[in-house]
């Protein structure tokens, strides 16, 4: 990502990439620090890798908002992770409607489809130019299989993750196959618009991608819901 292109002069209070979040954010330290807007020994500076961003995460970043900055320069906070649960984006919320001067937010994760839109329409995005076609793949395949072995595949992918259903991971894994199925059927649904099943269908992808956002929902129920749907 080449982030000279990306952002201007001066920094807005608050974005969204999507990208790896693994990667992503020591990338766009080292970008920072070239551009002389952080000194990565200062604690004006914090980068924080998760594989679930959740409620108990979100104090220390509050703490740190509040604090005016040591040095003079500018404050950024990067976060990168694979998911993050509605209780913690809505903490996120509360400091992004209230931002300082100086300080900005920048929250990396691999689909902006995992926040919620309010969050969306008070940062600036940074959509990734390339779909994950492989996703898209998997889901064509996905639906071709009868429903047992749809039910066969969604105990693998849990089982991928050692059976954690608070895999920030798995949940990111369970959002991305669920928006890949979703594009396949709302093309259909276009070709058929006065179709029930469709319609019914397109409601439910919403209303699960909801419910993966709660603390303790459980993926593999979600995604066996949806395999039976379609």
């Amino acid at each position: 990502m080449d982030f000279k292109k990306l952002f201007p002069r001066d920094l807005y209070h608050s974005y969204v990439i999507e990208g790896d979040p693994e990667l992503l954010p020591y990338s766009l330290r080292v970008f920072l620090e070239d551009k002389g807007e952080i000194n990565t020994q200062s604690p004006d500076l914090i980068l924080n890798t998760y594989d679930s961003f959740t409620i108990n995460d979100s104090p220390k970043i509050k703490d740190w908002h509040q604090n005016k900055p040591i040095d003079g320069k500018k404050k950024i906070c990067i976060i990168g992770t694979k998911f993050i649960n509605r209780e913690a984006e809505q903490s996120l919320l509360k400091i992004i409607e209230e931002p300082t001067v100086d300080t900005h937010f920048f929250i990396i994760i691999p689909d902006s489809s995992l926040l919620s839109l309010t969050i969306l329409s008070r940062v600036q995005l940074i959509k990734s130019n390339c779909d994950d076609e492989s996703e898209s793949i998997n889901a064509e395949e996905f639906i071709k299989l009868s429903k047992s072995d749809r039910i066969e595949k969604i105990a693998s992918i849990i089982k991928e993750f050692k059976d954690n259903e608070n895999s920030g991971g798995l949940r990111n894994k369970a959002i991305l196959l669920i928006n890949a199925i979703e594009r396949i059927i709302y093309s259909k649904w276009k070709s058929d618009i006065d179709n029930e099943d469709y319609k019914f269908i397109l409601s439910e992808f919403k209303n699960c991608r909801d419910y993966l956002s709660l603390p303790g929902a459980s993926v593999k129920m979600i995604l066996e819901h949806i395999a039976l749907m379609i």
